[in-house]
């Protein structure tokens, strides 16, 4: 049997209980790419050693999708859900935002598959991935809480 996707994965995860609302969270309070948190979630389900350097060229990736592509389509929609009026041009952006973030983790499975990677044959605690992806982490009380409510919905 093959392995998911990362975007299989995150459309799998996101349905979880507490997936979306804990994702949200470090997207809207803390200003973290949900696609980088997914595809942290993924490498440790698939067994992937926590790596900094792929967790760094991961991290660039997904910054400058959210920052030069997702975020400002992100800030158009929630605008136009501010007046009925502009239903359709809401539901166009959501369209839109959501087809940038499939291409983010396009890009972002891309690079995992550039390396070679040692896994280990069964999935492993994902705390590592998540600490090289937001190391802010590491000296924020509530940002580790968030991630570990993220984690916590993330477990099977």
């Amino acid at each position: 049997m093959t392995e998911p996707s990362l975007w299989q994965y995150a459309l799998t995860l996101w349905k979880r209980p507490g997936v979306e609302h804990a994702a949200l969270l470090l997207q809207d309070q803390h200003g973290l790419p949900v696609c980088l948190l997914l595809a942290a979630l993924w490498l440790a389900n698939r067994g992937v050693a926590p790596d900094a350097a792929l967790a760094a060229a991961l991290r660039d990736i997904a910054e400058e999708w959210e920052r030069e592509r997702i975020a400002p389509l992100r800030r158009l929609r929630r605008q136009a859900g501010t007046r009925p009026d502009w239903a359709d041009w809401k539901r166009a952006l959501q369209e839109a935002e959501l087809e940038a973030e499939r291409l983010l983790v396009s890009a972002l499975e891309t690079q995992v598959a550039a390396r070679p990677l040692p896994r280990a044959a069964q999935p492993l605690p994902a705390h590592g991935w998540l600490l090289l992806v937001m190391p802010e982490m590491a000296g924020c009380e509530n940002l580790t809480r968030a991630a570990e409510a993220l984690q916590g919905a993330a477990q099977p």
